[in-house]
């Protein structure tokens, strides 16, 4: 049996939703059906949207994104399952949005910046609504990675809320329409992700204060893209960035979990820019590592479903890389970044060393 196929994480994760008052296999079937009752209806929207150049460029990979991510939470891999779709939801909104009635031609043959203002005015409100709705505590019963997860989704909010009308005058009202679907989008994701709770779940660790560790995940990220030849890796130099900044917004926010999650999707960017890939001999290597990781998080007292989700990814990879090639190598580069950088970095966050 492989890492990953023995991980039963659905029920560590998603066996439950607030309110329920069912046993745990009812529970489970519950949660399954809320989700892919999402990814049914988020297929709908895509094959009813009408073509374009924006929707025909990107209709496909969004439609095979909701397909593995309902895969993924079939087979019981929810933490990748919801990591996929954190990340497509909200950009199927956007299209959605992007696709009603605007003017592609700038000769007044559908909505405009007047248009695109008015509507960027009514999100606000709804937006604004629905920020009273996420709960200001986790829920009792919540998983870390849940709440993590919804987080991150609430921080991301206001950066895509407040381009989308500049975006609209210099790139086009579809451009600004797409941005402000994705901030609707990423709040409606955040506010479904709230009261997902776990049965069984385990006590919390106390959560660790995090400005030391962004400081000097800063500061390694300045070094190393100073180094000659780090322009090669600039995309996910760009990546390592992006999500510093917003673990730093986060954190701020008193989001500590959504901060502390994405701190190491930080650190996982920038050990794929600087780290080597290993050999194909190593492959046996990295999975006998990432399974003592995830047997001292499963074995562990304490919530550990944020390590847990590096350590399924982690797994992925591995399977993955057996398919060789250039692919091979990238996949183990993958798994490699997470067991000797990412994951040690959790652990020393959460037992105090600040790392």
């Amino acid at each position: 049996m492989s890492v990953l196929s023995s991980f039963t994480l659905m029920n560590l994760l998603l066996v439950g939703v607030a309110g329920t008052k069912s046993g745990p296999d009812t529970a489970l079937a519950h949660a399954d059906r809320t989700l892919i009752s999402e990814i049914v209806r988020s297929h709908q929207v895509l094959r009813d949207l009408p073509t374009s150049d924006l929707v025909d460029g990107d209709r496909d990979r969004l439609q095979g994104q909701l397909t593995d991510a309902e895969r993924l939470l079939k087979e019981g891999h929810a933490l990748l399952g919801l990591e996929m779709l954190a990340s497509t939801l909200p950009g199927i909104e956007g299209m959605a949005r992007a696709s009603t009635g605007w003017d592609t031609t700038g000769k007044g043959g559908g909505k405009g910046i007047d248009e695109l203002s008015k509507e960027w005015q009514e999100v606000g409100r709804t937006i604004e609504g629905g920020r009273g709705r996420f709960p200001v505590a986790k829920p009792a019963g919540q998983s870390a990675f849940v709440r993590a997860t919804a987080e991150q989704s609430m921080g991301q909010i206001d950066e895509q809320y407040a381009v989308a009308v500049d975006y609209g005058r210099f790139s086009g009202v579809v451009a600004g329409a797409y941005y402000l679907g994705r901030a609707q989008g990423q709040l409606n994701f955040g506010l479904l992700l709230a009261p997902l709770t776990t049965p069984g779940v385990k006590t919390e660790r106390p959560l660790p204060e995090l400005t030391t560790s962004l400081t000097r995940l800063e500061d390694e990220i300045v070094t190393a893209y100073a180094k000659p030849g780090s322009t090669a890796q600039h995309s996910n130099f760009i990546v390592a960035n992006s999500s510093l900044k917003l673990a730093k917004e986060l954190n701020q926010k008193g989001w500590s979990r959504g901060a502390l999650l994405t701190l190491l999707r930080s650190s996982f960017a920038l050990n794929l820019a600087i780290l080597a890939a290993p050999k194909t001999d190593q492959e046996t290597m990295l999975s006998e590592q990432i399974e003592a990781f995830r047997k001292k998080f499963e074995t562990s007292a304490y919530d550990d479903t944020i390590g847990l989700a590096f350590v399924e990814k982690a797994a992925l990879a591995i399977e993955k890389s057996h398919a060789g090639g250039d692919a091979g190598d990238r996949e183990r580069l993958r798994a490699h970044a997470i067991v000797t950088a990412v994951l040690p970095r959790y652990l020393d966050i959460m037992n105090g060393t600040k790392k």
